[in-house]
């Protein structure tokens, strides 16, 4: 792919570039149609809809029966709504945003069309943001396509708005991590099931691995405590506390339950005073979203680059 020849600075500013080299992205142009055209994406987000409906529904029954009479039953019930549905879209971005991604670049090898892209105009840049872009417009269709039936719960009590704008940001920047590393992944490999696997292991080692080991480890300290010296136990708090920290930066179910947590118990979000720390600590959601930022810059520049080296080759 040979370089674009620069363009003079736009007066309107970066923001108008960036979403003119959107718009006028023929790959995105391309994959949008192509997705959009039949009635495969109106069947999943019609279906994904009436089960997110079903879980409303069902949660709703649940709470209103066992707490029938109670003056906070209709709380208890907008707040399990909210955390059923918040947790169907976690299950959401982890599982199906990569799946858009891992074989966006691997599959145009298969299927030999990769080479004809060589001798287009386009940049490896301008190439790797339109399948990113492409990919992560239906997720945050499906993502963002919950969000009225979220606001079911603001009738019903029990959560804020903070709680559900603060939610749908872990949410969309997770999506948009896991759609880079799924990206990456895609152009190091030659088949899209590879890639597949390669991306889905990331992703458990953020979501799972990194907790368990965790969770190991302060069973080890903790067995360890016994007949300590107060040093020793501080510096066991302080070692607990920043695992805790940074579990909560790469942890997207982590981050979502320390964010609220801290919200709910501590009335704060923006940042939060732990007891016997005499500086203010960020909320988990913050670090969360600059740990993504970090990881989708890092994953980016890798593809292009890798998209760059085939490309010149």
């Amino acid at each position: 792919m040979s370089e674009i020849a620069k363009q003079p600075s736009n007066p309107a500013g970066r923001w108008q570039r960036w979403y003119r080299q959107l718009a006028e992205n023929p790959i995105t142009q391309k994959e949008l149609r192509s997705r959009m055209r039949g009635a495969r994406a109106f069947v999943v987000l019609t279906g994904f809809l009436v089960l997110m409906s079903a879980f409303v529904l069902f949660t709703y029954l649940i709470v209103v029966l066992n707490d029938s009479g109670t003056s906070n039953s209709n709380r208890t019930a907008g707040q399990a709504i909210f955390i059923t549905l918040v947790t169907v879209q976690t299950f959401l971005v982890l599982f199906i945003a990569p799946a858009f991604t891992s074989g966006a670049i691997s599959g145009e090898k298969e299927r030999q069309t990769f080479e004809l892209l060589k001798t287009t105009l386009l940049s490896p840049k301008a190439f790797v943001f339109g399948k990113l872009a492409s990919a992560l417009s239906y997720v945050f269709l499906l993502v963002l396509a919950a969000v009225p039936l979220i606001s079911l719960a603001f009738m019903l009590g029990g959560i804020t708005p903070s709680e559900v704008i603060i939610s749908q940001l872990l949410l969309l920047s997770a999506a948009i991590a896991y759609a880079t590393i799924g990206l990456y992944f895609s152009s190091s490999m030659r088949s899209t099931m590879g890639a597949s696997v390669a991306t889905y292991v990331v992703i458990l080692i953020f979501n799972v691995g990194i907790p368990v080991v965790y969770g190991f480890g302060l069973g080890i300290f903790a067995s360890l405590m016994f007949n300590a010296s107060s040093f020793v136990e501080d510096m066991f708090e302080m070692i607990f506390a920043l695992g805790g920290m940074f579990l909560s930066m790469v942890n997207l179910p982590a981050a979502m339950v320390l964010s609220d947590l801290v919200f709910r118990e501590g009335n704060a979000l923006f940042w939060y005073f732990d007891p016997g720390t005499p500086y203010p600590i960020i909320a988990p959601w913050s670090g969360f979203l600059l740990i993504q930022l970090l990881i989708t810059w890092f994953y980016f520049r890798r593809t292009v680059k890798k998209v760059g080296k085939v490309a010149d080759s």
